[in-house]
């Protein structure tokens, strides 16, 4: 039964974390931009913080689809992958959301989602339900 609801937790969090990928993540004062997983504008210094969104969502894709997979092997790779996708989500809180001066960058509701969500699906491949072995 937690399996089950867990399973379905996962698949939830896996189309919400593609969704918060097209909400606002940050608001930068400074050159008055509102950043998206999608919308990333290059700084007047030059560093440019790339499109985060792209990734989550090939990598919630990858997800996904070992969700359905009643296979060991596919539970185990989709454990890999949730864990790597926490981590580079994590990444992407970091720099999306650091600054020198206090007041600089205003945090949306997007980034928060992102790191959320992300740890609910590592949470749900924590318990991936039933699968058929090797041979069977």
């Amino acid at each position: 039964m937690f399996a089950r609801l867990m399973f379905y937790v996962g698949i939830l969090a896996c189309l919400g974390i593609v969704m918060a990928c097209f909400l606002p993540w940050a608001h930068y004062n400074n050159i008055n931009e509102t950043f998206t997983g999608f919308h990333v504008s290059r700084f007047v210094t030059g560093n440019y913080y790339g499109r985060a969104g792209y990734i989550i969502c090939i990598f919630s894709g990858i997800i996904l689809l070992l969700s359905f997979v009643p296979k060991l092997w596919a539970k185990r790779t989709n454990l890999f992958f949730t864990a790597i996708l926490f981590a580079y989500c994590i990444r992407t809180y970091i720099i999306f959301t650091s600054s020198l001066f206090e007041g600089e960058v205003e945090k949306r509701a997007g980034i928060y989602l992102v790191v959320i969500l992300s740890f609910i699906m590592l949470l749900a491949s924590l318990f991936p339900g039933k699968y058929k072995k090797a041979g069977n």
